[in-house]
């Protein structure tokens, strides 16, 4: 332990202190030679000998304001307070102070946040830490706004999945596991299926500046709807199920659905129609019929047999149609693979494997994500994207992919225009006839040779007509189909958020068609390619493992 007297010599707030603390016993004392000398290696100010002299005589370990010393401000700590935008947060930086200066208070600390317009929130426990464990050029949180509550509309809570059967939002595009998408979710009655959570007031909030910060105070009326085979409670706030059955989300509202489930459908089940869900644990047999209002999940193989669903297809294995088979949803289909088969689908179809020698229309987007992911023989209408690994083959079998365009007005506009054709065919194969009769008829006949030919001429007249009728009706209908075709002009326009992803090759046989703009690769193939339809025609991209293109499978 130091025996000896000492004094600490220090700028603080524009003046020089000087504060001086007595030996022990036989020590030795400060002498005012050594505060001198230790001013002039400091640049302080002069002071008279005998000041110094006074204060160490003293020796009392009180500061005393020496003299007053602007330039000691260099060696004082910085203070940098920085606000965030939103005036809703400040920080503080202390700079270590330079020997010769004092360390810094929380009073200082305080000033410059006042002086930086801080009054509210301030956190002095973390100022006071700060400063005690002398963490310097640290930034701290030394105050925080409180923040607008803004105003909530109730908010229904389900005590079920709504979202079942999706996993793909949150798997991007690895393997989808088919195992894992049941679509059926078995309740029982009495069982409590959502419920209301009150709303949220608004509340304002403040800014570390002291202003008000307003709170959205705007909601909108959100209630539970009652689905068939559901009760809300007297209140309102609660949905119970009345029967027991499959749970769905259908546009907001809840229902149970009843579901029929099957080992296999064959000549022991019939044909199956239900209102509900139906699961089918093994297969469904050829010639089969399989017709659902809910969803349709099937364990095993399908052949040639007819899938319809008024909710999603999920098939655990895979289609193999043998020309004839065919699948329509209103929701999404799974399968591992699709073969030989006719597809509808107006929300996305996900296929693991492979799609061959097929027709698929979807009405969202088409994703091929298993090993091979391979497009063979088939033609493939998506409204929204395409993603997969191979399209086409080595064999350069017939592959034709349409993108971008609405199914439903695309078949539109296609049979609209060949209806117009064949009107117009068919209107100069009449007036043809029609000029047959009329040099028959100055040929000079008998009279009732005449008579037929002049009865058949006016039933062509008639046909003629009618005919005139329902062209003038078709082409009245082309604008408005042109229109909603993404903005006719010349051609199709496809949409510019569509786009063709393949990982691997695009072999040498494949058409990949924008609106009324064709692709074809090269003989070679194309590799590793993103495909879209751009203002001056398609759009040609390498495809980036590490930067992969994103789909909305929210809506198209």
């Amino acid at each position: 332990m130091d025996r000896d007297g000492r004094f600490d010599l220090y700028y603080h707030h524009g003046w020089a202190h000087l504060a001086v603390y007595p030996p022990q016993e036989d020590g030795r004392p400060v002498y005012h030679e050594d505060v001198i000398n230790r001013m002039r290696i400091l640049g302080c100010p002069h002071v008279s000998a005998r000041l110094v002299r006074d204060v160490v005589e003293r020796a009392d370990g009180k500061p005393f304001r020496l003299v007053e010393w602007p330039g000691g401000e260099r060696l004082a700590s910085a203070i940098r307070v920085d606000l965030r935008e939103d005036g809703m947060r400040a920080t503080v930086t202390v700079s270590r102070p330079l020997k010769g200066a004092a360390a810094p208070t929380a009073d200082d600390v305080l000033d410059a946040l006042r002086g930086a317009g801080v009054t509210h929130g301030i956190n002095r426990e973390a100022i006071l830490g700060l400063l005690a464990d002398a963490r310097y050029d640290e930034r701290i949180e030394a105050a925080a706004g409180d923040p607008p509550v803004h105003a909530r509309s109730a908010k229904v809570v389900y005590h079920f999945d709504p979202h079942r059967g999706r996993p793909y939002l949150v798997m991007e595009f690895d393997r989808i596991n088919l195992r894992e998408l049941n679509f059926v979710e078995n309740i029982s009655e009495g069982d409590l299926l959502a419920e209301l959570e009150p709303p949220v007031a608004a509340s304002d909030g403040r800014s570390v500046l002291g202003d008000v910060v307003p709170a959205r105070r705007e909601t909108e009326e959100v209630r539970l709807v009652a689905g068939s085979n559901t009760e809300l409670r007297a209140d309102g706030t609660a949905l119970i199920a009345t029967a027991d059955g499959n749970v769905r989300l259908v546009q907001g509202t809840v229902l149970v659905e009843p579901v029929v489930t099957v080992a296999c459908v064959d000549y022991s089940t019939g044909n199956i129609r239900f209102d509900g869900s139906v699961v089918v644990e093994k297969d469904v047999a050829d010639g089969f019929v399989v017709e659902a209002k809910g969803d349709i999940q099937i364990g095993r193989g399908v052949g040639r047999a007819t899938l319809k669903a008024g909710g999603n297809v999920l098939l655990k294995a895979g289609v193999n149609g043998g020309g004839t088979g065919r699948i329509e949803c209103e929701g999404d289909l799974f399968a591992k693979y699709l073969e030989s088969s006719t597809v509808v689908s107006h929300g996305n179809v996900f296929a693991e494997e492979a799609i061959m020698h097929s027709h698929v229309t979807t009405w969202k987007h088409c994703v091929l994500n298993g090993r091979r992911s391979e497009i063979i023989a088939s033609t493939i209408v998506v409204a929204g994207s395409l993603w997969c690994k191979k399209l086409g083959s080595i064999a350069e079998a017939p592959t034709r992919v349409s993108i971008g365009v609405n199914p439903g007005l695309l078949e539109a506009f296609r049979t609209t225009r060949q209806e117009i054709e064949s009107c117009e065919s068919r209107m100069g194969d009449l007036e043809r006839q029609v000029d047959q009769i009329d040099r028959a008829v100055t040929d000079g006949r008998t009279e009732q040779k005449l008579l037929q030919q002049k009865l058949l001429q006016q039933k062509l007249l008639d046909l003629r007509e009618r005919l005139a009728a329902e062209l003038t009706e078709a082409r009245m209908r082309m604008p408005e189909l042109r229109h909603r075709l993404h903005g006719y002009r010349e051609n199709l326009d496809a949409s510019r958020e569509s786009r063709l992803v393949v990982e691997d090759t695009i072999f040498h046989g494949a058409v990949i068609v924008f609106g009324a703009r064709e692709y074809y690769p090269p003989e070679k193939g194309a590799r590793k390619t993103v495909l879209r339809s751009g203002v001056d025609g398609i759009r040609e991209e390498g495809y980036n493992p590490a930067a992969k293109p994103r789909f909305s499978f929210e809506g198209h």
